[in-house]
């Protein structure tokens, strides 16, 4: 598989939409899947056997599979660094939707953070401007490359132990493979159409995906275990489009807008600074964290 026939036109607007529809579900399936894992994680570390029998994590992980699909489907039709970016409103809703299950009122700086991150990412992707690449498959050592990286990236962040440093190294590596992973993604998916089941499976893009997103949702899921949604969620939501936008570039031709970066890249900058703001008040207020686990613990036993 060396070039794929054509550039994808696509249609934005729906990939744009689709995203807005997978960044919703992936912050459910966040949420739900981070307070399962606190539950299911004693001294000893992550108990697999506790977890998968919460009906929580469960729920979690089907919003997660139907947020992936989502996904694919808006990178089937929209450039990557169209997609991806968007996927940074998953912070807002998990915040919001956490702060509905914990009962608590938003704080000014929530409402200040979301507004600097959704309205960073309107103007970055208004001027911006994503533009597909010309539609050549990248050579194999280049993927293989992808996959080493992401590889290495989450084993090395594994090895680190609970708390924020933990959660922020695994958060930070699942961001990066996601990022790459989509890359990928997008790939197999126009591979796909292009060429059919039979060659696009012989080829190694569609493999690579398959293994990068895996070690993502590992990664990710570590991330929740070793500490606080507060330090976890930035750190893979603000990777996962730095990751993805060179490696489209790199991967697929994907650019941006060059003669509007002025515009574009301070509007990523305000994107990022309120996603920051949306970490630093994301802890439940008035309670520590050993409360709201106990509380946690508490609404587990009538689930």
């Amino acid at each position: 598989m060396q070039a794929l026939a054509e550039p994808q036109a696509g249609n934005p607007l729906a990939g744009l939409l689709l995203a807005v529809l997978a960044a919703v579900l992936f912050a459910v399936g966040a949420v739900l899947q981070h307070e399962a894992a606190e539950l299911s994680t004693s001294p000893s570390g992550l108990s697999l056997r506790r977890l998968i029998k919460r009906r929580r994590w469960m729920v979690g992980q089907s919003a997660t599979m139907l947020g992936t699909g989502t996904q694919v489907a808006a990178l089937a039709v929209a450039p990557v660094a169209v997609v991806q970016p968007i996927l940074a409103v998953t912070l807002v809703v998990g915040l919001a939707f956490r702060a509905v299950r914990n009962r608590q009122a938003p704080l000014l700086l929530e409402l200040i953070g979301a507004a600097l991150t959704t309205g960073g990412l309107a103007v970055f992707l208004f001027a911006a401007q994503p533009a597909a690449g010309e539609g050549h498959a990248p050579p194999p050592l280049q993927v293989i490359g992808a996959v080493a990286l992401s590889l290495s990236l989450v084993l090395g962040a594994t090895l680190l132990g609970h708390g924020a440093h933990g959660a922020l190294a695994c958060g930070g590596a699942a961001g990066v493979a996601a990022g790459i992973a989509a890359v990928l993604i997008s790939v197999g998916v126009h591979s796909l159409q292009e060429d059919g089941w039979a060659k696009a499976l012989a080829g190694i893009t569609v493999w690579g995906a398959i293994v990068v997103a895996a070690v993502a949702i590992v990664a990710g899921q570590q991330a929740y275990a070793r500490g606080s949604l507060a330090w976890s969620l930035p750190a893979l939501i603000l990777l996962d489009p730095l990751a993805a936008v060179p490696a489209a570039w790199l991967l697929l031709g994907e650019h941006l807008a060059p003669g509007r970066a002025g515009i574009w890249l301070p509007a990523a900058v305000v994107a990022a600074i309120g996603v920051v703001l949306l970490a630093r008040t994301g802890q439940p207020h008035g309670t520590d964290e050993a409360d709201r686990v106990a509380h946690d613990a508490e609404r587990a036993a009538t689930a």
